[in-house]
């Protein structure tokens, strides 16, 4: 699968389709499908140490301002045609016939993100408190104004003073957008999906 991307029938965007589509699922199945398999990373994917550098600053800007609960502004780091998406399963299934924890669009992220700003969110009063620690990032650089990153992540969790660890995977697409990075696709893949979950905030 290392060699995929140089396939004519890999495309590692999904920006040529209509927005959750047919065709747009079975892309991301596709691309999801990649980044489970990949075994190494070719010379010719791998990023430069600048667009390194820009993705790890991009998602640890995402991680601050989702510790800080900076939500309008965590908003601004996603493309316009965004998409959020915490599995119910562990092995890459198809979204269209396995349940999700979470799949979102750019306008139910605006949605839950101005609901937690009513504090009538009830099951998010208190909110949830958390740290975010992205470590073993892979970056492949696909264009000039594209780029996946694929990162293991540990977040601590506090609810009215329950504690709790939550463990896993994020895959990213990163698009440029008026010269500026963007995320395009952030895929949440918790160690435990498969299991029943506590109260999750849907900003993991």
């Amino acid at each position: 699968m290392s060699d995929m991307p140089n396939s004519d029938h890999f495309a590692p965007d999904l920006t040529d389709l209509p927005y959750f589509s047919v065709s747009w699922y079975d892309r991301l199945h596709t691309i999801v499908g990649y980044w489970l398999e990949l075994r190494e990373i070719s010379d010719d994917l791998r990023a430069s140490p600048a667009d390194r550098a820009m993705a790890d600053q991009l998602l640890s800007t995402e991680a601050r301002f989702l510790d800080q609960e900076r939500l309008e502004e965590w908003l601004t780091l996603f493309t316009d045609d965004a998409v959020y998406w915490i599995p119910s399963d562990v092995e890459g299934r198809d979204p269209r016939t396995n349940v999700s924890w979470e799949l979102n669009d750019r306008r139910r992220l605006e949605e839950r993100v101005e609901r937690l700003a009513t504090e009538r969110a009830y099951s998010q009063a208190p909110s949830t408190r958390t740290i975010h620690l992205y470590t073993n990032l892979e970056v492949l650089s696909f264009a000039p104004d594209l780029m996946h990153v694929i990162c293991r992540f540990l977040i601590q969790t506090s609810l009215a003073g329950k504690r709790s660890p939550r463990a896993g995977w994020n895959g990213y697409i990163l698009r440029k957008v008026d010269d500026e990075w963007r995320i395009a696709l952030k895929r949440v893949s918790l160690f435990d999906a498969d299991y029943p979950q506590d109260n999750n905030s849907f900003t993991l």
